[in-house]
């Protein structure tokens, strides 16, 4: 059940932000203008209004909670009663507050290694060159012969080409 508008268009419902917007008070001149016009036309829209007004008035009426002194004075109490856990490894705080990076010296700092180029050569430990390589590479090759025998077929089973037709021209195909 929508009213066609100037353009031959249907008229959309405000949104629930529009409305809670209108209702608090918070479109521009303009807006609020098009929401009013649109919320006297629009029983629906209208109705939404008056539940958020409602609600509102629920809420602005509603006392404020309140917590038990003893629960306020209790969590006051944590950071003199409760034991803390200790700090991160590698992190520390300084006196004025800041958290800073802490360098362990029973570990050799970063690039405290040997020099690049320096080891043994990757695979002259023997990882490479004994029967787990030589597996390895004939599961490899077999992976891909099963491929390539997948994606091909035998000439007998392949579907004949269609032939081309004789006149240059126009083909046309007909249906019974």
């Amino acid at each position: 059940m929508t009213d066609l508008r100037g353009w031959g268009l249907p008229e959309q419902h405000l949104a629930l932000d529009a409305v809670v917007a209108f209702v608090d008070g918070e479109l521009s001149p303009t807006a609020h203008e098009r929401a009013s016009a649109h919320i006297q036309r629009c029983g629906f829209c209208a109705f939404e209004a008056y539940t958020q007004q409602q609600a509102r008035a629920a809420v602005r009426t509603a006392s404020t909670p309140t917590a038990p002194a003893s629960l306020l004075d209790r969590l006051g109490a944590i950071p003199q009663e409760v034991e803390l856990p200790s700090a991160p490894d590698g992190l520390a705080i300084t006196e004025d507050g800041q958290f800073v990076a802490v360098q362990r010296t029973d570990k050799p700092a970063f690039g405290a290694g040997p020099v690049l180029g320096s080891s043994r050569p990757l695979g002259s430990n023997g990882w490479f060159n004994g029967r787990r390589a030589r597996q390895g590479a004939g599961v490899v090759v077999s992976g891909m012969l099963l491929g390539a025998l997948a994606f091909t077929t035998p000439e007998s089973e392949a579907p004949p080409a269609p032939a081309a037709p004789q006149k240059a021209g126009a083909v046309f195909a007909t249906t019974p």
